[in-house]
């Protein structure tokens, strides 16, 4: 049997060989001069000629065991007898395709059907506009007239590989095509193996920004004087733009939560915000006291709406302008470099800095998975480290100064009691 270990300790040579796997006959591993290894499964037509059908680069996520599986279904899909044939050692090998025996539908040809029943039931509509421009950018270019069981993991590798530059682009490609293949599987019933997650993903960099006090200073300072610029003057910036950055900075909460929050969802009572739809669901936002005599102060001079959306356009709609405003707001006051969204990681960073532990943090920002909130862990280990050093700090004065004093006698002892 072709094991991991055996396809590992493979060394290269001046010409690239083969290892066969004894209990899977037509299961190799190539080994070239490079150091490469490549797992192809190897068989003969109808015609009796050789072919080969690459599944993979062996990767740490991708060896002999994982390649192997693969092999088994390749090859029992075909219904070809495996080739037992020694390449020649030298000079190029046939890798033509085998004949197409599948009934399984192109990319191309699922992907529309992935659209009706997937994207556009169940995903919000960022979401699923995320979903069509992968398929429409870079799956179905690359992929699309690929049969679904065609698809090899190194497939999916070249692809990705070929976003390096956008990890993050290149992560969700790989998300949105695993999530295709779990749908071919549940629909279909078929047992292929998802290609996708053998792939592993690129180390994404988080972009955290958060605003000191004296960025927050000028940020309301900036706010508070556009307030009373006229439209159409230099450092005029829109009211109602100006109570939603102040409701973002107040709250953690996303920009489309601030932007689609209805008088309807306002609990007075419990100061509370009860959003019936946000990215993870359902939510309740419980708030503090200076956001509701906000939300007060906004619906005094509205006249007191029942209903109707808290900031608005002109027309009552949805103010799709916060954006503009936004970045117009940070230019005056010199935060160039600070996005809307940084105003609710500044929340977290504030509120962990003033001791209020992860697990309540990821509740105040409705966070679904724990690991979400863990991007928060090291303001946390600041705090604790601060701590520490006060502390230590607090124990070596109190022995300094205790050295030095002297000590009071000691109070006559009480007899026990017998």
């Amino acid at each position: 049997m072709l094991t991991n270990t055996q396809a590992r300790e493979a060394k290269p040579r001046d010409v690239k060989y083969e290892i066969t796997c004894d209990s899977l006959p037509g299961f190799v591993l190539r080994v070239l001069p490079s150091g490469k290894k490549v797992f192809f499964a190897r068989y003969r037509d109808a015609a009796n000629k050789d072919h080969r059908r690459r599944l993979g680069l062996m990767t740490p996520e991708f060896g002999a065991d994982e390649a192997r599986k693969i092999a088994m279904v390749v090859l029992g899909q075909l219904g070809a007898a495996p080739s037992v044939q020694t390449p020649p050692a030298a000079g190029p090998t046939p890798e033509t395709a085998p004949p197409n025996r599948s009934n399984a539908p192109t990319i191309r040809e699922f992907a529309r059907r992935f659209e009706q029943k997937h994207i556009d039931m169940y995903l919000k509509p960022r979401t699923a506009e995320k979903y069509r421009t992968m398929l429409r950018l870079y799956i179905l270019p690359k992929l699309g007239d690929r049969r679904m069981d065609e698809v090899m993991p190194d497939d999916v590798q070249e692809v990705h590989n070929g976003l390096k530059s956008m990890p993050c682009a290149a992560n969700y490609m790989r998300c949105v095509l695993s999530v295709m293949y779990s749908k071919w599987a549940l629909w279909d019933r078929t047992t292929y193996r998802n290609p996708a997650t053998a792939v592993q993903r690129f180390e994404e960099k988080e972009v955290e920004r958060f605003l000191d006090p004296e960025e927050r200073h000028a940020l309301e300072r900036v706010l508070s004087a556009a307030e009373k610029i006229r439209s159409g003057k230099p450092g005029h910036i829109g009211r109602e733009a100006i109570r939603g950055i102040r409701l973002l900075m107040l709250t953690g909460m996303r920009r489309d939560e601030i932007r689609d929050l209805r008088w309807e969802h306002v609990a007075w009572r419990q100061k509370m915000l009860r959003l019936p739809d946000s990215k993870g669901g359902k939510r309740d936002v419980v708030v503090a006291d200076e956001v509701m005599a906000l939300l007060g102060e906004i619906a005094a001079a509205k006249g007191n709406p029942k209903r109707g959306l808290v900031v608005c356009s002109k027309n009552g709609k949805k103010l799709y302008s916060l954006d503009r405003s936004w970045a117009r707001a940070r230019e005056l006051a010199g935060l160039t470099d600070v996005r809307l969204h940084d105003l609710r990681h500044s929340v977290a960073s504030d509120a962990i800095m003033n001791g209020v532990p992860l697990e309540v943090v990821g509740k105040m920002l409705g966070h679904k998975n724990y690991r979400t909130t863990q991007r928060y862990a090291h303001i946390a280990d600041y705090v604790l480290r601060d701590a520490v050093n006060l502390t230590s700090k607090v124990i070596v004065r109190a022995g300094r100064s205790g050295a030095k004093a002297k000590r009071p006698k000691a109070s006559p002892t009480r007899p026990r009691c017998r």
